[in-house]
């Protein structure tokens, strides 16, 4: 067969020549970085290295000073309202603090996700389509959190808080999902199993998935691709899961591997 006309896949994120400034020190430096449809992305770095710069860039929410980023096709950084609402339900995020409604119930939050789907006075008086009730109760089910849809979140212990994050996220129906230091606060049985969660329910929907993490291990079992931030917020790494070493680890981890950075 004859491939030589067969274009390459587009890519689902493009990021060329950026450059983030915060208050006169570099926090993100990348030439050139592709993310695919489907791709499991893992970022990992310092503190200071930039992660979070990278997620809030590619959610829209930190411009760059200087380059190109485009997700799915769009402009994060829009200045059309319809446009920039679009877009914003097109890419989940799950922060490192969650941000749940403490006082909602788990469905609630959960619900939470389909705002982009349903019209504003209809949520805010707790009307939610059939339709989107039946979604959230199989999601619920999804992440094993059956049976606790009522329960109030700030009853909830850490890894339920998780689970509900993740499922507030599953909600959303994005193509992509962020997760910066999703299982930071987590202990390691429950950060793995968490990790192990996500990767489930994204990959069965072949969603776009990057996550930004502090553990090499974790990453090496869960990612099809790393990327490692030196200080300064330049790509040192970027590569398939198995070729991250130890050595790569080590040098990625080192004090000097850059100077300055901001998270």
């Amino acid at each position: 067969m004859d491939l030589s006309n067969q274009s390459s896949p587009k890519p689902v994120i493009e990021i060329k020549g950026v450059q983030v400034i915060h208050d006169g020190t570099q926090a993100l430096a990348i030439e050139n970085l592709n993310v695919y449809s489907g791709d499991r992305v893992f970022v990992l770095g310092r503190s200071g290295s930039g992660k979070t710069t990278l997620s809030r860039l590619i959610k829209g929410r930190q411009e760059p000073t200087s380059g190109s980023v485009r997700v799915l096709g769009c402009d994060p950084f829009t200045s059309d309202p319809r446009e920039s609402r679009k877009f914003q339900r097109m890419v989940a995020m799950i922060d490192q603090e969650f941000f749940l409604v403490p006082r909602l119930s788990v469905m609630g939050n959960i619900l939470a996700g389909s705002l982009g789907r349903v019209s504003s006075w209809k949520s805010l008086i707790g009307w939610y389509p059939e339709a989107e009730l039946e979604k959230a109760e199989s999601i619920l089910d999804e992440v094993d959190m059956n049976g606790l849809g009522q329960r109030r979140v700030e009853t909830l212990s850490g890894g339920q808080r998780q689970r509900t994050a993740i499922a507030r996220a599953l909600m959303q129906e994005a193509p992509v999902i962020l997760a910066d230091e999703p299982v930071s606060n987590l202990d390691p049985e429950l950060a793995e199993d968490a990790l192990e969660l996500l990767i489930e329910c994204s990959s069965r929907r072949n969603e776009t998935l990057i996550v930004n993490l502090h553990q090499p291990s974790l990453a090496r079992k869960f990612a099809t691709r790393i990327i490692g931030l030196s200080n300064r917020g330049e790509i040192q790494f970027e590569g398939r899961a198995e070729d991250f070493t130890e050595k790569d680890a080590e040098f990625l981890y080192q004090a000097d591997n850059g100077s300055g950075g901001a998270k």
